[in-house]
């Protein structure tokens, strides 16, 4: 237990930060909708999804909110027994975890509360190639996928399964 507290501390404060940086878009973004902080490639504007990445299923029929929002549940709860079992020495592993949990639960806290996720962090070249706007949790759930591949690359690579006989 007290080899897994590092790894949620550092998922609570990344809700935290999520749930207080989203605060700050509704309330000075929204009515502005964009604030240039590096022009030509890095700006904060307002958006909401009710779908998943990159939109997907925003537009639909259903009531997405509660769908997303179960998923949302059931995934923390794989996340964080995951997390639960990962030996405490595999330490990127235990901080890819802790990242994905805050990701999960940042946007969860979202879809229940609103119904959409609020985005507000774009990134972009010169108007010609824009990136999806995201926010912290996103950011959070994307570093902790790339780490947590990077591990089990590493990991089968270092342990290699037997070859199969026939």
């Amino acid at each position: 237990m007290r080899a897994k507290l590092p790894y949620l501390i550092l998922a609570l404060f990344l809700v935290v930060a999520d749930q207080a940086t989203k605060a700050w878009a509704t309330l000075k973004l929204r009515p502005v909708m964009t604030i240039e902080v590096l022009p030509g490639y890095f700006r904060f504007s307002y958006a909401t999804n009710r779908g998943v990445a990159f939109s997907m299923f925003a537009e639909s029929s259903l009531n997405v909110r509660w769908i997303f929002a179960v998923i949302s549940i059931f995934a923390a709860v794989f996340v964080l027994n995951y997390l639960w079992r990962t030996a405490a020495w595999q330490r990127r592993a235990n901080l890819a975890l802790g990242l994905l949990l805050a990701g999960i639960v940042g946007n969860m806290i979202d879809r229940i509360r609103l119904g959409e996720v609020v985005d507000f962090i774009e990134v972009h070249w010169r108007d010609q190639y824009v990136w999806p706007t995201f926010n912290v949790a996103d950011s959070a759930i994307c570093v902790g996928a790339v780490l947590l591949a990077i591990e089990m690359i590493w990991e089968a690579r270092a342990n290699p399964a037997p070859a199969a006989t026939e």
